[in-house]
């Protein structure tokens, strides 16, 4: 079993959301920023209506407000209106100006819009001759766009920047993550390819000691009473499975180089059937097999080889005490050849199992190698097919056996 590491997937949770949150953090810095800038606008609007404010208190008492207006306007480019309100006038009396005339409020600022131009209008209280006055300054907004042109293009590209190397750091991280994987994977192939070797010699030295067993057990059996024959069966039974996974180690470690022929479907089921039958025994499993009158050519003993191994597994699969079904579908493809389904309505495989079913020396099973199924995989590419497991409605599993090039046609035909 292998054990979630806590760092690991701590490290997993906090990925994303570094991901999600560098991005984020970038987006909320500039706009911070621009925000700040427009507030700095605002400030240097207000210096310039102050600036206007304080000369008309040095203009002398008889100049109206268009007099005033032609002498600002010449030092000051961006005034476009200038109103002089006098405290008993009818937009003196305004009640809205009072917190102005009282001396609540020092100033108050506003941003109009009017023809497509933004306008910064101000309120200004100041001392003449003629005493309080309020001065109502419209100047073009246009003035302090210098302040945010420059730096808007800045943050962009700072924020763009940003993002580039947010992503180049991403990119960093996922690219040495996945050649960490790579790696890790290249020495496990590395180590299992140096396990099927040493499985191979270790079951070409075991195959010879272990012929020799079972043929002095044979013999001891045939030579015995019945009471030492009782004794002799498990050495027997025990024999037959360790040939069995001598053979599986072997079959592994062994290039297969396919001798193909013409193959009736029907033979091949025959005989499929015949070792289920076997497998099954006295249990409730019903057996059914497609035998349509097909032919291909293809290896018999390795076709044979791969379907028993499916076959087992799914009579395996299916609980002792429940009972249940083991069939063989054969599929014609659309686009030519033929795929063979062995199904069952066992308890189907979890996803962890299914992820690791192809993984060598891996099983669920309290005995057996973990070879079968990559086994049943190198068969199918060596006979140019290949070999998928997948869910079963309504439950179950079902290995898919596909043949896309495979000639089929009717038996006996020429």
């Amino acid at each position: 079993m292998f054990r979630v590491r806590p760092a690991r997937t701590i490290s997993k949770l906090l990925l994303p959301l570094v991901v999600a949150a560098l991005p984020v953090v970038l987006l909320l810095s500039s706009l911070r920023t621009l925000r700040e800038l427009d507030e700095q606008k605002t400030v240097y609007l207000r210096s310039r209506v102050a600036a206007v404010a304080g000369r008309l208190e040095n203009l002398p008492p008889s100049v109206d407000a268009a007099e005033a207006f032609d002498a600002l306007s010449e030092d000051e480019p961006y005034l476009l209106d200038l109103a002089l309100i006098e405290r008993n006038s009818p937009a003196g009396a305004q009640s809205r100006l009072a917190p102005l005339w009282s001396g609540q409020e020092l100033y108050r600022t506003e941003m109009l819009n009017s023809g497509g131009r933004r306008i910064f209008r101000a309120y200004v209280p100041f001392h003449s001759v003629k005493g309080l006055r309020i001065a109502r300054i419209d100047l073009d907004a246009a003035v302090a766009d210098f302040l945010l042109v420059h730096a808007r293009h800045n943050v962009i590209v700072a924020s763009a920047g940003g993002l580039v190397l947010v992503v180049l750091a991403l990119y960093a991280v996922w690219a040495t993550r996945r050649a960490a994987r790579l790696e890790l994977r290249q020495l496990e192939l590395e180590h299992l390819a140096h396990m099927g070797e040493m499985a191979a010699v270790l079951a070409h030295e075991i195959r010879n000691p272990l012929g020799t067993i079972k043929g002095f057990a044979q013999l001891a059996g045939e030579r015995a009473g019945p009471a030492v024959q009782a004794l002799l069966e498990p050495i027997l039974s025990e024999t037959a499975r360790l040939e069995e996974l001598v053979n599986e180690l072997l079959l592994y470690a062994r290039p297969q180089q396919p001798a193909l022929r013409r193959t009736p479907w029907r033979e091949t089921v025959a005989a499929i059937e015949a070792h289920a039958r076997q497998l099954i025994g006295q249990r409730a499993i019903a057996f059914h097999a497609d035998a349509p009158a097909l032919e291909w050519e293809t290896d018999p003993n390795l076709l044979q080889q791969a379907l028993l191994n499916l076959v087992r597994n799914a009579v395996e699969a299916i609980p002792d005490p429940d009972g249940g079904e083991v069939r063989i579908e054969l599929r014609r493809l659309d686009a030519g050849g033929v795929a063979i389904a062995v199904i069952d309505n066992g308890p189907g495989l979890s996803s962890e199992v299914r992820r690791r079913l192809f993984e060598p020396f891996f099983t669920t099973k309290a005995s057996g190698t973990g070879l079968g199924l990559s086994i049943t995989r190198k068969l199918a590419q060596a006979l140019g097919g290949d070999f998928t497991i997948r869910p079963a409605a309504p439950r179950g599993a079902e290995a898919v056996l596909s043949f896309p090039r495979a000639a089929v046609q009717a038996a006996g035909s020429e």
